[in-house]
C-alpha cells in the first residue's frame, strides 16, 4: 500500500493535499482489514501515515533522525547499512532503508526528482549531487561501485550569527568583533579549511552581517547556503540564488559555475557568494573581488593554511584563461582577500577559527603578501598576533566601530571569550 500510494503521489501535489490523500488511503486501508477481522489501532495507523508521508516528502526512515538536533551527517551503504554521525564526534548505526538496493536506487531517483535543479540518477549518470529541503545535501554513488552508497549532510545552523559562533567556540569575541567589521568595510573574504570543518556555516554567519538592503548573489555547485531562505527574509531582503547544472544523458545543458560568475555580474549585485571554488570559478571570482563587487566571499579547500597560495594558482589554471602562477598571484593579490582559516578537533568534533591572513599585491616576490592578524593560541583558537596592520585596513574597521585595541596580544584578557 504505502509503495502504490508515493507513487500515486505526483510531483504537482502539494503537502496539505498529500497528507489528505495519505488519511483517506490509510482509512480505507483499515477498513478492509476491518472486514476480515482484523483490527488496527490509531497509533498503528497514524504510523503508517508518517511512514508514507516520509518517503514521499522527507527521506523515509531516516526523516526522524533529521529532525533532532544532534544528528550531522548520515552514511548509506546499500539498502541494509545506515550509519549516523552526530554531533559530539559519535558514530552509531541506524535503520535499513528499503528492502533490497533496487528499492533504494528507485528512492534515490525520487529524491533526485525533489531537488532544486532535478537531477538525473541513472547509468549514464551514476554520480549525483543534489540540495534537497530544510538544509539537506544528498551525495550519491551508484553502478560505479559494488553497491549504491548515501551521503546525507544536515546543515543545522542556517539562520546563524557571528555571535553564536562565538557562543559554540568558533570565534573570539576581537575575532567575531573584526570579523564583522570586515564585512561591513566591503573586505573580500576567502574561508578556507578541509572538509567538514564549517565553512559554509561561518559563511553564512558573515552574511548575516550585510546590510539588508544590499542585492546578494550566490553562486553554487548545489545550493546549501540558503540566504534566500523565506526564513531569513528579515536578514536579506533582496537574493539572487544561482546553481550550476549538470549536462543531460545527451551531454547538453550544462551551466558550469565559473560561466555563472561574469553572467551574474550582468544582474547588479552589490556583492557575490560562491559557495565553493573547486575548478575555474576562482579566476573570474578574484576579478569580480577586485572589480566587480567589493565584499564578496567564497569557501576554497586546502588541508593547511600555507597551502592557500599554490591552491589559487592551481584553480586559476583549471579555469582554461591562459594565465600563469604570476598572473594568477597578481589577481590574488590585487582582490586583497582576508584568508579566514578553519579547523576541527577531531576528538571533540568542536569547529573553530584558528588563523586570519591579510593578503596584498605582490612586492618583493612574485607571490602575494600576507600578514598574519590572528594565529593558534595555546588551544588551537585564532589569537590576535601583535603584528602590524595594513593601516588601510586598519582605518576602514575603525571607520567601521572597530577598536583596535582588541588586536594586543593579552592572552589573559577574560573578555575574549
Amino acid at each position: 500500500m504505502s509503495a502504490q500510494l508515493v507513487d500515486v503521489l505526483g510531483d504537482d501535489v502539494d503537502r496539505v493535499r498529500a497528507r489528505q490523500l495519505i488519511d483517506a488511503q490509510v482509512q480505507a486501508w483499515s477498513h478492509g482489514l476491518l472486514a476480515s477481522g482484523r483490527v488496527v489501532s490509531a497509533e498503528v495507523l497514524r504510523q503508517v501515515a508518517r511512514l508514507v508521508f516520509d518517503r514521499r516528502f522527507g527521506l523515509g526512515p531516516l526523516q526522524p533522525y533529521l529532525e533532532r538536533s544532534d544528528v550531522e551527517n548520515i552514511v548509506v551503504n546499500g539498502c541494509e547499512q545506515t550509519w549516523v554521525s552526530y554531533t559530539d564526534g559519535t558514530k552509531q548505526p541506524g535503520p535499513p532503508v528499503a528492502e533490497t538496493d533496487e528499492d533504494l536506487i528507485e528512492w534515490v531517483q525520487l529524491l533526485a526528482r525533489r531537488g532544486n535543479t532535478g537531477r538525473e540518477f541513472s547509468h549514464a549518470s551514476p554520480l549525483l549531487d543534489v540540495a534537497l529541503s530544510d538544509g539537506v545535501r544528498l551525495a550519491v554513488v551508484g553502478w560505479v561501485s559494488r553497491r549504491p552508497h548515501l551521503a546525507i549532510r544536515v546543515h543545522r545552523l542556517v539562520d546563524v550569527t557571528l555571535r553564536q559562533l562565538t557562543d559554540l567556540g568558533t570565534l573570539t569575541r576581537p575575532l567575531e568583533a573584526f570579523l564583522a567589521a570586515a564585512i561591513r568595510a566591503r573586505r573580500n573574504l576567502i574561508v578556507c579549511g578541509e572538509v567538514n570543518t564549517g565553512k559554509t556555516t561561518l559563511v553564512r554567519a558573515l552574511a548575516n552581517e550585510i546590510p539588508a538592503q544590499e542585492r546578494v548573489i550566490t553562486l553554487e555547485s548545489d545550493f546549501e547556503l540558503f540566504l534566500d531562505d523565506p526564513r531569513l527574509a528579515h536578514r536579506h531582503h533582496d537574493v539572487v540564488a544561482l546553481e550550476a547544472r549538470h549536462a543531460n544523458a545527451e551531454g547538453a545543458g550544462e551551466v558550469r559555475l565559473q560561466d555563472l560568475v561574469p553572467a551574474c555580474l550582468r544582474l547588479n549585485p552589490d556583492r557575490v557568494i560562491v559557495g565553493e571554488a573547486r575548478h575555474g570559478e576562482l579566476a573570474p571570482m578574484l576579478e569580480v573581488m577586485y572589480s566587480g563587487a567589493r565584499g564578496s566571499m567564497c569557501t576554497l579547500h586546502v588541508h593547511r593554511p600555507e597551502h592557500v597560495f599554490s591552491r589559487v594558482v592551481q584553480l586559476g589554471r583549471r579555469a582554461d584563461l591562459g594565465l600563469d602562477a604570476d598572473d594568477v598571484h597578481l589577481m590574488f593579490g590585487l582582490a586583497e582577500p582576508l584568508i579566514v582559516y578553519l579547523e576541527r578537533d577531531q576528538t571533540s568534533n568542536q569547529r573553530y577559527v584558528s588563523q586570519v591572513m591579510e593578503i596584498g599585491p605582490p612586492a618583493d616576490s612574485a607571490e602575494p603578501t600576507r600578514n598574519h592578524i590572528f594565529t593558534p593560541g595555546p588551544d588551537g583558537r585564532a589569537t590576535p598576533a601583535g603584528g602590524h596592520i595594513g593601516t588601510a585596513l586598519l582605518d576602514e574597521l575603525a571607520a567601521q566601530g572597530f577598536d583596535p585595541a582588541l588586536l594586543a596580544t593579552s592572552p589573559a584578557r577574560e573578555d575574549w571569550l
